[in-house]
C-alpha cells in the first residue's frame, strides 16, 4: 500500500498543473474505492502543497544577493565660482540581487540611494535627519545564446570604459554583447535619452564597440574602440533631457544643445609588470567627437594603478590625468567627481585604498580640477571613504 501511495504522490506532483479542485476529486474517488483512507489522502494533499511551495521558490537557491554601504567625508575647495567652499558628510547604500530564473536567462534588480541624478548615488547628511530616498538603480533581464547576450531594462553599462564615463551611469534600453573564447568582444546598445509626445522627436543614444583581450608575454592586454551617436539632441533643453543633473561644459544657447554628439573612442589597458608583488595596470582613453562643425571636440585620459583590493591588508594606489574639451562627449554622462562634473575641464585623480577586512575597506581620493573655459569651475575635491560590502 505504501508503495502505491508513493506512486500516487509522485504522479500528482508530476502533474502539478492540476487545479486543487481536480486533485481533490481524484483523491475522493480513491477513498471511495478503498485505495486510500481519508487520513492518507489528507497527508498526500499536504505533501503535494509543500513540494509545490518549494518549487515556487526554488529560484532563490540560484539567487545572489549583494549590497554595500559607504560613508564619505567630502570637501570641495572651489577657486573660481562664486559658490563657497563646501564640507559635508555623505552616505551611499545599494542592495540588490540577480538570479537565473530558467536556463540561460538571468534577471537582476538593485536599489540605490541618491537624488535622482544618473551620475551619483550619494545622499548628503542634512535636513534635520530626514529620511533618505531609494531609487531604482538597475532592473534588467539577460538572455544568453551561446556567446551572445541580450540585455534589456535599466542595465549595467555594457561598454568597456574609463573614468571619462561616470561609473554610476546605468543606461536604459537594450544591449547586445558578444565575447568568444579567443578574446574577441563586441557590444551594441540602443538607449532612449528622453521620451517626448512625438516618437520622431525622442533623443536617443546609440553605441557600438569592438575589442579584443589577450595576453602578451603572459600579461593581460585589452583594447577596444567604439562610436556613440546621439540623435534628436540638437535644440533640446538640458533641463528637459536631464532635469536632476545639469552639469557644465557642453555648448548651450538658451540652455539648448547646439550639437549632436558622435564621440569616437579608443582605449586600452595593460598589466606589464609587478611592484612589491602587486600588479601594475596602465590604461588610456582617447575620444574625438567626429560630428561636423564642432571645435572643442577632443578628450583623453591616461593613468596607472598598483594592486587591487580583495583580501585583508591589500592596498591599491591609482593616478590618472584627463583633459575633456567642452564638446568631446556628453556632459550629462561624464564623471561627476572631478571639478564638479561635466566637460570643459582637465585635472588629476590621486587615490589610495586599504582593505581593512574581507568585507570592508578605507579609501582616500583627491581630485585637482581646472577649467578649460569660463563656464566651468576650478575646484579641488577631497573624498575620504569607509566602505562595507555584503
Amino acid at each position: 500500500m505504501w508503495e502505491f501511495r508513493i506512486i500516487i504522490f509522485s504522479s500528482l506532483l508530476s502533474f502539478s498543473f492540476l487545479f486543487a479542485g481536480e486533485m481533490d476529486i481524484l483523491l475522493e474517488k480513491l477513498i471511495k474505492k478503498g485505495v486510500l483512507t481519508k487520513e492518507e489522502a489528507n497527508e498526500i494533499k499536504g505533501e503535494v502543497k509543500k513540494e509545490k511551495k518549494k518549487e515556487k521558490y526554488s529560484f532563490l537557491k540560484d539567487s545572489k544577493f549583494s549590497g554595500d554601504l559607504r560613508i564619505r567625508y567630502q570637501y570641495d575647495d572651489i577657486k573660481v565660482s562664486s559658490d563657497p567652499d563646501r564640507s559635508r558628510a555623505r552616505i551611499r547604500a545599494r542592495w540588490g540581487f540577480k538570479t537565473d530564473i530558467f536556463e540561460n536567462t538571468e534577471i537582476g534588480f538593485r536599489l540605490a540611494t541618491g537624488t535622482g541624478e544618473q551620475t551619483s548615488t550619494n545622499q548628503t547628511f542634512q535636513d534635520a535627519f530626514n529620511q533618505k530616498g531609494f531609487y531604482l538603480d538597475r532592473a534588467y533581464f539577460k538572455h544568453k545564446i551561446g556567446d551572445f547576450n541580450i540585455i534589456g531594462g535599466k542595465i549595467e553599462n555594457p561598454f568597456y570604459s574609463t573614468d571619462i564615463w561616470d561609473t554610476d551611469v546605468n543606461p536604459e534600453g537594450i544591449a547586445f554583447t558578444y565575447e568568444n573564447s579567443k578574446g574577441f568582444f563586441t557590444n551594441f546598445g540602443i538607449f532612449p535619452l528622453d521620451e517626448l509626445k512625438d516618437l520622431k522627436d525622442d533623443p536617443m543614444l546609440y553605441g557600438i564597440q569592438i575589442g579584443y583581450k589577450w595576453k602578451i608575454a603572459d600579461k593581460d592586454f585589452k583594447i577596444a574602440s567604439g562610436l556613440y551617436i546621439t540623435d534628436n539632441l540638437l535644440g533640446k533643453k538640458l533641463e528637459d533631457i536631464s532635469p536632476n543633473y545639469k552639469p557644465k561644459g557642453n555648448t548651450l544657447i538658451d540652455s539648448k544643445f547646439q550639437y549632436e554628439y558622435k564621440p569616437f573612442d579608443i582605449l586600452f589597458e595593460l598589466t606589464p609588470f609587478e611592484i612589491a608583488n602587486k600588479s601594475v595596470k596602465i590604461y588610456g582613453d582617447y575620444i574625438k567627437n567626429i560630428e561636423s562643425n564642432v571645435d572643442d571636440d577632443t578628450a583623453y585620459l591616461f593613468g596607472f594603478s598598483i594592486g587591487k583590493l580583495k583580501d585583508k591588508n591589500d592596498w591599491q594606489f591609482e593616478y590618472n590625468y584627463r583633459k575633456i574639451e567642452a564638446d568631446a562627449t556628453l556632459s550629462i554622462l561624464s564623471d561627476s567627481d572631478i571639478n564638479g562634473g561635466g566637460t570643459s575641464l582637465k585635472g588629476h585623480k590621486i587615490s589610495f585604498g586599504y582593505q581593512v577586512s574581507k568585507y570592508s575597506s578605507f579609501g582616500i581620493t583627491y581630485f585637482i580640477g581646472q577649467p578649460l573655459s569660463p563656464r566651468t569651475d576650478k575646484r579641488n575635491t577631497l573624498q575620504i571613504d569607509y566602505l562595507i560590502k555584503f
